[in-house]
């Protein structure tokens, strides 16, 4: 059976009062098992959208197309019931909001004892609980304490991490992490890396990590996926130290450390048509072709790259 994630032109649109929103433009994509892949690109680019239509959590208005395959499953087939019995054993999530993953009524040990119930995870659930909030760095002592407190009583990084604890405590095969390190100061980030390693040593399957944070996903990702409007323009290994994409270059070149070059003009607007290439009104190397045709994804030294220079 296929431990890898696969998603097959898939695409996701939101019914708006002007007509349709492809969120997510017929994306293609092998994330490979025992590997951590990082999902980056601009806010608005779809990143997050791709990561909840992996997890069956697109809100009721959303349609999709294609398919997203895990063992053998095409998870946009299934129906609410059959995706909820797969998330927890099969899909494991580390929220944006840590606060979201919490009842906020309710103290964490019980919601993360719940979640080692839900992985059938055999023993003593109090104790397992307070074993894993030591291996996501808690001191013992602490533990326990966390365990019989409510979420608002917990620091931001404290509840990053037992928010980890849970997503992980019902011992899924995928993680996926939507912008885990947003808003966070630099020793939270620090926490933070430590967090998602010890996620990985857990013995997942694979995680798809889904950040606009470059540093981080260049600390942790073995490969990259880098996402405009819509569109996968770049996928593989070594994307940030070789970037093949004229999009990939203009992200790295407006980042402080390398002189900050903004990129000219905007992304188009959700619902806005392109007859040709998505980026061309803002690539320094577009040709005529470009504003009229959609190029499609071509092979590259090992690498994926939406773009005519490699066809």
């Amino acid at each position: 059976m296929d431990d890898n994630l696969t998603v097959q032109d898939a695409v996701v649109h939101f019914q708006v009062k002007d007509g349709l929103v492809k969120a997510v433009d017929h994306v293609n994509a092998r994330f490979a098992a025992g590997e951590i892949t990082g999902l980056i690109g601009e806010s608005g680019c779809g990143k997050s959208v791709l990561g909840m239509a992996i997890l069956g959590l697109l809100p009721a208005y959303a349609r999709t197309e294609g398919a997203i395959w895990l063992n053998g499953q095409n998870l946009l087939s299934l129906d609410s019931r059959q995706m909820r019995k797969l998330r927890g054993r099969k899909l494991g999530l580390i929220p944006q909001n840590p606060a979201d993953s919490f009842n906020p009524v309710r103290k964490i040990g019980g919601q993360i004892r719940e979640a080692l119930a839900v992985g059938n995870q055999k023993g003593q659930k109090n104790e397992m609980a307070a074993r894993l909030l030591v291996e996501f760095g808690f001191e013992p002592q602490q533990a326990g304490r966390v365990l019989s407190s409510y979420p608002f009583e917990l620091s931001g990084g404290m509840n990053q991490r037992a928010a980890a604890t849970m997503g992980t405590a019902s011992c899924p095969e995928w993680m996926i992490a939507d912008e885990p390190s947003k808003g966070l100061d630099e020793a939270l980030r620090h926490q933070l890396y430590e967090t998602l390693y010890t996620v990985k040593k857990r013995g997942i399957k694979g995680m798809l990590i889904i950040t606009h944070d470059l540093q981080l996903a260049t600390g942790l990702c073995d490969s990259l996926a880098v996402m405009y409007s819509g569109e996968m323009i770049e996928f593989g290994k070594n994307v940030l130290a070789d970037p093949k994409h004229p999009y990939t270059r203009g992200l790295l070149q407006s980042l402080p450390v390398n002189g900050m070059h903004p990129m000219k003009g905007c992304a188009p607007a959700p619902g806005e048509q392109i007859g040709g290439c998505k980026f061309a009104s803002r690539c320094p190397d577009a040709e005529k072709r470009c504003f009229c045709e959609r190029p499609e994804g071509y092979e590259t030294e090992g690498r994926i790259v939406r773009c005519f220079q490699y066809a």
